[in-house]
């Protein structure tokens, strides 16, 4: 019986951990499209403004989603824009709040206001509802005119601190051209109910004119139903497994 018992316990432990976590699973350059509801169970969010300054409140988000807040400053600079100037990213989603379905092609995305300038960028705050959830965080970022970037990203007990990075495949975060888009996936886990995952991009190393960063969307997920019914299976397998070893 002691194998069962310790399979059991193991099951309840993994439902019940609740220690703050922040992994970076992926960094990668974008190069196909991507559906924001297939990919954001919980919320999403973009931002598409020619603004100057711009609210950060998203240009369309998930209906009834919940946990994304508005992009704000991050350094010294107080106010976030848009541009005419889109990146490299597109989206389509089918359950929209301000437009229901539909695409958005080369989003702008908001940076700081304060350009050309090492150490600005903007910041995203997500809310996590459950602690001990593992969720699965998706934002899209790119760059202009910024050699580096540092990217930060933290909830209370735990912290992914980037140091200054090129982009993912190892060339300039922002070069003069297009502003291409970089897609950053993490795994977080909070250690109490509504704890807030904040993400920070900021410019990095000698400015080369108009230097700025980019957050142009992102997503929350947790896992599908099915992987906790696979759990509470098991849990119910075992409990009848001891019940008819006694």
């Amino acid at each position: 019986m002691k194998p069962l018992i310790l399979l059991s316990s193991l099951l309840v432990s993994a439902q019940l951990a609740t220690a703050a976590s922040v992994n970076l699973d992926s960094s990668s350059t974008v190069t196909v499209a991507t559906d924001l509801t297939a990919t954001g169970n919980v919320d999403w969010a973009y931002w598409n403004t020619s603004a100057n300054p711009a609210s950060g409140v998203a240009t369309n988000d998930m209906n009834g989603g919940a946990g994304i807040g508005s992009i704000v400053a991050y350094g010294t600079g107080t106010t976030v824009r848009g541009t005419s100037f889109g990146t490299t990213a597109d989206f389509s989603f089918t359950n929209g709040s301000a437009t229901a379905s539909g695409s958005v092609t080369n989003p702008t995305g908001l940076f700081n206001s304060v350009l050309n300038t090492a150490g600005e960028g903007v910041q995203l705050d997500f809310t996590l509802a459950q602690a001990g959830q593992a969720y699965t965080i998706d934002l899209w970022t790119a760059g202009f005119g910024t050699p580096s970037a540092t990217i930060v990203a933290s909830i209370p007990g735990a912290t992914y601190n980037s140091g200054l990075i090129s982009n993912p495949d190892g060339g300039a975060y922002g070069g003069a051209g297009a502003k291409n888009s970089y897609r950053y996936t993490f795994t977080v886990v909070a250690d109490s109910d509504n704890d807030v995952f904040n993400f920070s991009i900021a410019t990095g190393g000698t400015q080369q004119g108009s230097g700025h960063v980019i957050i142009s969307a992102a997503t929350i997920a947790v896992p599908e139903p099915a992987t906790y019914a696979t759990i509470a299976g098991l849990s119910a397998l075992v409990a009848v497994m001891v019940r008819r070893r006694k």
